[in-house]
């Protein structure tokens, strides 16, 4: 607000100050008048008059709230006000010249032809005042009319920011409690089984889901931070599948400080898990792969099995996966899942240029 006023003042001091100096040097020119303090005081009086007459204008405009209203209403109340004006701002300036200053900058003038009037001189000087103050009116409202297009735009932005930022936490917030069921599932496997293995689980466990609810917490991660936790969730399963889970990473160092959406890469691991390992009596390999070259980076989770119908539309991690690198990225951000051979890959691709 301060910048906008302070902008707004300059502009009338500098709009006003330059219209009376160069009418002032255009006459000067033509040897009519002689720079005299006078002359400066005429030519102060004169830009402080015109400010506060365009200030008192706007005043109106705001009081009244003219820009809502209809069309013939701001012809005729803008009409009315820069009439006003421009009659204050004659009359001040010959109070001036009549009872302020002496008149010593005008240059000696032919004699008064016959039938002068001062009426129909002053008639055709308040009528210059008149464009002038419409002139400046239309200025205004022009600004005023670029201002509230403007403002409009940025609230559409800021509610859309908002409804977006929103969706996201309620995708984060369900991404949590699906990684939780997983992994209790898997540690529920092992409490009959063996015990000390469970134990151990369970403390892999909560080391796991306070690591992965900080990064919850954000917006994006790192994603060095995302592998750190896909490579202890996968520690763990190992518990569960001991040999029939074997990982292959494959991890472009320059890909380690693109930022991407959290437990992205986790949840999708999960899904390779569920779908692929946990329903292969051999198990299998799961392999990650990340590439990052001309601002864009791959990231690729193979795992054996067969595509389930409709797995990438309706499951729940796979669908929010799509929708997150929707809302953060729009059509720079991408998730297919397609069936390879006898594995699954799924990719994420995510353009920063």
């Amino acid at each position: 607000m301060e910048r906008k006023s302070l902008l707004y003042w300059s502009a009338q001091v500098i709009g006003w100050g330059a219209y009376f100096v160069l009418s002032v040097l255009l006459l000067y020119s033509t040897n009519e008048l002689s720079l005299t303090v006078n002359l400066a005081i005429y030519i102060f009086a004169s830009i402080a008059i015109s400010i506060f007459l365009s200030h008192s204008i706007r005043y109106f405009i705001i009081r009244k709230d003219l820009i809502k209203r209809s069309l013939t209403s701001i012809i005729l109340y803008t009409l009315l006000f820069s009439l006003i004006a421009a009659t204050i701002l004659e009359l001040v300036q010959f109070a001036v010249t009549e009872y302020v200053i002496t008149v010593d900058f005008i240059q000696e003038m032919a004699a008064v032809p016959e039938g002068y009037s001062v009426w129909a001189d002053f008639i055709f000087a308040t009528f210059r005042s008149v464009l002038l103050f419409l002139l400046w009116t239309g200025f205004y409202y022009a600004y005023v009319v670029i201002e509230q297009s403007r403002n409009q735009e940025i609230q559409r932005l800021k509610l859309d920011a908002s409804a977006k930022e929103i969706e996201l936490k309620n995708l984060r917030a369900q991404l949590n409690p699906h990684f939780l069921f997983n992994s209790l599932n898997s540690i529920r496997a092992l409490v009959g089984l063996n015990p000390d293995q469970a134990k151990t689980a369970i403390t892999r466990l909560s080391s796991l889901l306070r690591h992965s609810i900080n990064l919850g917490k954000q917006k994006l991660v790192r994603l060095e931070d995302e592998i750190e936790l896909v490579k202890n969730y996968l520690e763990l399963e190992k518990i569960r599948f001991e040999e029939r889970l074997s990982v292959e990473y494959q991890i472009d160092p320059e890909s380690l400080n693109c930022e991407i959406p959290p437990l992205m890469v986790q949840t999708v691991v999960e899904n390779s898990i569920k779908h692929g390992i946990s329903k292969s009596i051999d198990g299998g390999k799961i392999v990650f792969k990340s590439n990052y070259k001309d601002d864009k980076l791959e990231l690729f989770v193979e795992n054996p099995g067969k595509i389930d119908a409709g797995l990438a539309e309706n499951g729940i991690g796979l669908s929010n996966t799509k929708k997150r690198l929707e809302i953060l990225y729009g059509e720079k951000g991408k998730f297919d899942i397609i069936q390879n051979g006898g594995n699954v890959l799924a990719t994420i691709k995510i353009d920063y240029s």
